[in-house]
């Protein structure tokens, strides 16, 4: 009984009360939320990157098994469809979880591409070197390079002065070194979306903090 007495002598919130306590939620709600999609971005595109950089390598590797040292395969023709469909076809889709080629043009650049099952894709464009654009969300917006498309470079390493034939951040040395200095490759990213895969490619595929792009 004298718990009874004690539980009656309680008095609930008011709904002064209560609507303040929802405001301050909904504040804190507001103060937060953008940081935590953020946060998610950031996963999110480290994550593709890691998955892709990997995928597309090991690719390489087992292509180079069957078809010989990468060196020695034949480019093809430049600025060309046809070629950039067939190096796809014979050197990456066979390894690679991932749907049709499609023949295609991306930013005034020839060439072709490759969906995968996850809906990321894969551009290439044969010049002396071979351009690659990821795009992490396939065909949805914002469809701009640094954030939601991603460029990078596959050289033979006579050809840029590279210490392997594999996937790397755009940049090819064949006239000059690849800047390691992190205001240096800031600098670009934020001029040519095409040079934020250094800053990437440095931190292990992480967006840092301080990305100058935002996501």
């Amino acid at each position: 009984m004298q718990g009874l007495h004690y539980l009656k002598g309680l008095k609930g919130f008011t709904l002064a009360e209560v609507l303040i306590t929802l405001g301050v939620i909904g504040v804190v709600a507001a103060m937060t939320m953008p940081s935590l999609i953020s946060n998610h971005k950031k996963s999110e595109t480290s994550a593709r990157l890691k998955k892709f950089v990997s995928s597309v390598n090991q690719a390489l590797i087992f292509a180079e098994q069957e078809n010989g040292m990468r060196e020695d395969w034949e480019i093809g023709e430049m600025n060309s469809q046809e070629s950039s469909y067939n190096f796809l076809a014979k050197y990456i889709k066979p390894y690679v979880k991932s749907y049709d080629i499609e023949k295609t043009n991306f930013q005034g650049k020839i060439g072709a591409k490759l969906t995968f099952l996850d809906g990321s894709q894969m551009f290439i464009k044969i010049g002396n070197c071979y351009d690659i654009y990821y795009d992490i969300n396939g065909d949805k917006l914002p469809n701009t390079v640094g954030r939601d498309i991603f460029a990078f470079i596959l050289c033979r390493k006579k050809d840029c002065r590279l210490s392997t034939n594999q996937v790397t951040g755009f940049w090819c040395s064949a006239t000059e070194d690849r800047p390691r200095d992190k205001a240096r490759q800031y600098e670009l990213c934020k001029s040519n979306g095409n040079s934020c895969t250094m800053i990437l490619e440095d931190n292990q595929w992480e967006i840092p903090d301080d990305y100058p792009i935002r996501l």
